[in-house]
């Protein structure tokens, strides 16, 4: 199987602790899509990075995990995600910066690579929006899994997610247990369209929406909440590791319950020293 992860590599800057690591959503879901894949599964990034410092720690970073694909430069800055840390381990996102990310767009060489993918994994959010309308326009003979995050900065989330449902096969969400009325709304347009939306609460589990029933799955209880960053991110690659396999979903979502697990039980989305 070929995995092209496309979106923001950059560098997860935690505040509190005074550290710098290679993180941001597409780059936490290629790093734990590797452990979680079959070996012989490729898993290809696709993004564009600065020309300063962060960019090196990035690059070292793919290096190390072995993720090939098209890592494409431009000049300026490389994106930085600021993190402070709760006393319960709960990461706060305190702010963005996508760099070179905000104005590229993927050329033909990426859009091959995309033409190539058995399963095309990328995050929507307000800043990478022309990148994402992009990558969704392009042809893809595979499985296209879209993370919506908690949707927060759109001001009509099922209005957004109606837009590019009908593109995709899998959606994942990052919400709360109180936001039942998004959820309900979800869930109605899940099984008008025939797609799957997967919506993860935190400590109160996850369900699976689109079936004639929803498909629900407890959260793995840990020791010790260390860092919450790049739960959603590993969740999701346990999931659609398992889902392209089997298509079970009660057991994609169990699978990627206990990958957050492991994730929230140390600094952030996969090891690095």
């Amino acid at each position: 199987m070929r995995v092209v992860c496309a979106g923001d590599c950059g560098v997860d800057r935690y505040v509190n602790l005074g550290l710098d690591r290679p993180g941001g959503i597409t780059l936490n879901f290629a790093a734990n899509a590797r452990e979680v894949c079959a070996p012989t599964d490729e898993i290809l990034v696709l993004t564009a990075l600065g020309t300063d410092r962060e960019s090196r720690l990035v690059r070292e970073a793919l290096e190390r995990l072995g993720l090939g694909g098209e890592i494409v430069e431009q000049p300026g800055a490389t994106s930085i995600q600021y993190i402070d840390q709760g006393t319960r381990g709960e990461k706060r996102f305190l702010r963005y910066e996508a760099g070179v990310l905000a104005e590229w767009r993927p050329g033909e060489r990426e859009l091959a690579l995309v033409a190539t993918a058995d399963l095309l994994v990328a995050p929507v959010y307000r800043q990478i929006h022309g990148f994402f309308e992009a990558l969704l326009a392009a042809p893809c003979p595979g499985l296209r899994a879209v993370d919506f995050l908690d949707l927060s900065d759109v001001d009509d989330p099922p209005g957004f997610v109606a837009r590019f449902a009908g593109r995709i096969d899998v959606g994942f969400f990052g919400l709360h247990s109180a936001d039942v009325a998004l959820i309900a709304d979800l869930e109605r347009l899940a099984r008008r369209l025939g797609r799957l939306f997967v919506v993860t609460l935190g400590a109160h589990g996850s369900l699976a929406l689109g079936g004639t029933e929803r498909v629900t799955c407890q959260a793995v209880p840990v020791p010790l909440v260390v860092d919450t960053t790049g739960a959603g991110d590993s969740f999701a690659a346990a999931f659609l590791a398992e889902y392209c396999r089997s298509r079970d979903v009660a057991r994609s979502l169990e699978l990627g319950a206990a990958r957050a697990a492991l994730t929230i039980q140390s600094v952030g989305a996969f090891p690095w020293e």
